[in-house]
């Protein structure tokens, strides 16, 4: 589960400072004071070539310089980042960190040394923008993070102050999805959502299920299936959606029986392709919180969990929690 309301409880914000920051600073800002958990930001650096290269490149003249106007750098990054720090609320505990180093290396970094409960960042969705640009960070994360990363669009500010948001949990019905269903829980008891939306895309097509109720009926006129006259596409999706909604309901039960009582939960089945019936689904619903669970691999032309493409969780004025895969177990969850 994936509470946050203990004393002790950890979030890691990355920062790069710019000047378009400001709605996920206060994301995080309200997120603290409905949890009380404590907030480090955190600002890497770039590193500079000696640093990235480790020794294995040449050494130029130039490199010294280059050294000095890093550190420069360095230091406004500290003034920066306190300042933001300054500026917070009274009642908001605050640490900031600034390193030389690679984003998400220092993220999880300092997220591992803290035994923080959850990484924040923001990403941009530029127009026109290549699959990969503007998300590095994020996606690296996503890929890697040992605890669960939320990720928020530049520009999106999120109060969860606010007891009206709506979470939607995907579940694939395997072990990724029954951690993320139990991160989201977890997580809706944290900030006492109003409700928890709990989504399974079968994704067979419409005219895959008539081919295969076509071949069905065959198989009955020729005696190998015992002849039911009412079967038809109609009856074999409600069938299969109840059966669907069963399960759901039973996986809820598995990671919390008590759940559902205290909140307003909604099991839905859907079928389609998974990314285009997500969309919808949280236009529909009006979600602010996607959940995933990382069944992460690259494709060639893009990102994606398992059959659920990077696009899908790229929701404006949403955030997205990956949830880590099932060998994280022990870890925040």
């Amino acid at each position: 589960m994936l509470e946050l309301f203990s004393p002790e409880t950890t979030l890691v914000v990355g920062l790069d400072l710019t000047d378009d920051e400001k709605s996920l600073i206060d994301t995080a800002v309200t997120m603290a004071q409905r949890t009380g958990a404590r907030l480090i930001l955190v600002h890497a650096a770039p590193p500079f070539r000696s640093y990235s290269l480790a020794g294995e490149g040449f050494t130029l003249p130039y490199e010294e310089l280059e050294r000095e106007t890093y550190d420069n750098d360095l230091k406004l990054a500290e003034a920066k980042i306190e300042a933001i720090r300054e500026n917070m609320p009274s009642d908001v505990v605050v640490e900031t960190e600034v390193f030389r180093d690679f984003p998400e290396d220092a993220l999880e970094s300092v997220a591992q040394e803290s035994h923080a409960q959850m990484i924040l960042c923001g990403y941009r969705i530029e127009k026109h923008q290549t699959l990969l640009r503007g998300m590095s960070t994020a996606l690296s994360l996503m890929r890697h993070a040992s605890i669960p990363l939320m990720t928020v669009p530049i520009g999106t500010r999120i109060d969860f102050t606010d007891d009206k948001h709506i979470c939607l949990v995907a579940d694939n019905l395997k072990s990724e999805g029954f951690y993320a269903l139990k991160a989201a829980m977890g997580f809706c008891k944290s900030i006492d959502t109003q409700e928890l939306v709990h989504l399974h895309v079968n994704p067979m097509s419409f005219r895959e299920i008539h081919g295969m109720v076509s071949k069905i009926k065959v198989a009955m006129l020729e005696g190998r299936f015992p002849s039911d006259p009412d079967f038809s596409s109609d009856l074999y999706i409600e069938r299969l959606n109840s059966e669907l909604l069963m399960r759901l309901r039973q996986r809820l039960h598995e990671a919390d029986p008590e759940f559902a009582q205290g909140t307003n939960y909604r099991a839905v089945v859907k079928f389609g392709q998974p990314a285009e019936v997500l969309h919808r689904t949280v236009e529909e619903t009006h979600a602010s919180i996607l959940v995933f669970g990382k069944h992460h691999f690259f494709r060639p032309k893009g990102f994606s969990l398992g059959k659920v493409p990077y696009q899908a969780m790229v929701e404006r004025n949403v955030a997205t929690l990956v949830v880590p895969d099932p060998s994280y177990a022990g870890s925040a969850l």
